[in-house]
């Protein structure tokens, strides 16, 4: 959730509850990868069901990545202090 920023992948809503959708659903062989997963809402959860996007009409509004440390850091802190920078980004 907090990867995409508490919104849904397919509407942007940030306004209503949270689910972990399969991209490519797991009946279909669809892995539980940080490349699979996107938070979305109830309704575009519901309505994409069983199918995989292109199959719904519906678009991703984010690619999905495997978070780095450095996204860890930056939520967990709010900020990178720049003097760490140097250690920080190689």
């Amino acid at each position: 959730m907090k990867r995409d920023g508490h919104r849904c992948a397919y509407c942007g809503r940030g306004d209503l509850p949270l689910t972990v959708d399969h991209i490519i659903p797991k009946s279909r062989g669809g892995a539980d990868t940080w490349e699979n997963l996107v938070a979305a809402c109830l309704p575009c959860n519901n309505k994409k069901g069983d199918r995989t996007p292109d199959e719904a009409g519906m678009k991703l509004r984010i690619k999905p990545f495997t978070p780095n440390h450095i996204l860890f850091i930056k939520s967990a802190a709010g900020r990178i202090d720049t003097t760490w920078k140097p250690f920080l980004f190689d």
